[in-house]
Parts: C-alpha cells; structure tokens; sequence
C-alpha cells in the first residue's frame, strides 16, 4: 500500500512539473510572438513615416495608428520629441511654466526651478541644496540630464509631477525650432509663453484625447528629427507586450535611419 502511495505520487508530481514546464513554455513563445509582433509594427512605423506620399505617411501628432500582426493587435502612436520642452536647454521662465502647468502649487516652483537649474550646474541657488542632497543620499549629475527618470531625483519632484512632465519632455530634441503644431499640450505650455489655459493648448489637448480631428494628411517633414515609436501589442487572451523606440528617419537610402533609444 505504502508503495503505490509512493509510486502515485511520485507519478503526479511528474505530470505537475510537465504542466510547469509546459505552462512555462506556451507564455516564452506567447511573449515572442508579442515581441516579434512589436517590431513588426516599428518596421511598419518607419516605413510609414518615410512615405513620399503625404497621403499615406502617418502623423507624428501622437494620435494612435491600429495594426493587425497576424491576429496581435499592435497599437503604435507617433510622438515628434521636436514637440516636447528640451529639459537640458530650458531657462527658468520655461521650466516655472512648465510645473505650474503640470499642477505644481506656487510656493513650490521656486523649489522646483532652482532644483532643475542646480542639478545641471551645480549653482548653488538653493540654501543648504547640497546639505539637503546628501541628507537624502542622492548626488546632482552637474550636467545634462540622461533620463526623464533622473527628474525624481530632484527634491519636489513626487511621482504625481513626473508622471504629469514626462510625456511632454524630451533628451532628443535635435536641431530646429520648437514644432507648436505637434506639441504635447504642456510643452506648449511651457515653450511659448501661452499658459496651459491657451487656445492652441487646449486644441492640441483635445486632439490627443480624439475629441477634436486632426489634419489627416501629414505635411511636416520627419527628416532629421527625433520621434518617439510607443507600441502596445495584445493577443486575444489578454496577454500584452509594450515597446518604447526613439528613431530618426536620415533621408539616405542606405541608411534611412538610426535608432536613438530602445526602452
């Protein structure tokens, strides 16, 4: 009796492993087919993108684009980093404009600003800043800024800010003037001096939110300017792969772009 016990169990936990094994295996080839389909749709991206066809060449307004890869809905939207506040090159009007639009309250913005400005140059603005940094542990880059991430790290800065900052703040503007026509609303905001509360912001607001169409035929050119690829594949049993991709498109040929950023 007490062998078959044994044998029984032993038989069962064979079984229950192989359904581990197999369980593990189905979500591996699940999650590749996701990620294959991600790519599929930042193949397809560019190539829209490049299309000598204003017609057919996708907006880089931030609207999303809906594509089918062999049964994965993959979601891309196009986002022009032309269109975001340069953190790295903002003054102290563009950067007060830009947490008082995000909804940082008034007293602190001096904080805020001085916070920003310290981080890069080390300036000193702040009384007791470098006392107030090694308290918390945490050390200023005294130079660019290499993530929207890094923001956080700056005292006032609490995830409800960053996440409101961080889709209207770019590393990779490039050269060129700010592009208020592909602007995120609070980029707009900060960049030209209108306020949150400005025509132009609230169109570009409710353009994004879909509630106002667009221009259809996209007329800017993407040449030589740094986009922000955000893709979302979903297979039908709900399982979802997200892909970030920073590309610029060169006009040659031989290499008709570069890839800036994978995330």
């Amino acid at each position: 009796m007490v062998s078959v016990l044994i044998f029984s169990y032993l038989a069962y936990a064979v079984l229950a492993a192989d359904r581990g094994a197999t369980a593990s295996f189905d979500a591996q080839i699940s999650t590749a087919r996701l990620e294959a389909a991600a790519d599929a749709g930042v193949a397809t991206a560019i190539h829209r993108l490049a299309s000598r066809d204003a017609a057919r060449r996708w907006s880089i307004d931030g609207r999303p684009h809906r594509l089918d890869v062999q049964g994965i809905e993959v979601v891309v939207s196009v986002e022009d980093e032309r269109g975001k506040a340069p953190i790295n090159l903002m003054g102290e009007a563009e950067l007060r404009r830009l947490f008082e639009a995000a909804g940082a309250p008034g007293p602190g913005l001096d904080r805020l600003v001085d916070g920003v400005m310290d981080w890069r140059d080390n300036g000193d603005r702040v009384a007791g800043q470098s006392l107030r940094n090694a308290q918390r542990g945490v050390r200023p880059r005294l130079g660019p800024i290499r993530s929207v991430d890094e923001l956080a790290e700056i005292d006032g800065v609490d995830p409800a800010l960053l996440d409101a900052i961080r889709p209207a703040v770019t590393l990779f503007f490039g050269d060129g003037p700010f592009s208020p026509r592909t602007a995120h609303p609070l980029a707009l905001a900060a960049m030209t001096a209108a306020g949150a509360d400005s025509p132009d912001a609230i169109a570009r607001a409710r353009e994004i939110a879909g509630q106002r169409t667009a221009l259809e035929v996209s007329t800017v050119s993407q040449v030589g300017r740094a986009l922000t690829l955000r893709l979302t594949a979903r297979d039908g049993r709900g399982r979802v792969f997200r892909r970030t991709v920073v590309a610029e498109l060169t006009g040659n040929r031989a290499t008709p772009f570069w890839i800036r950023a994978v995330d």
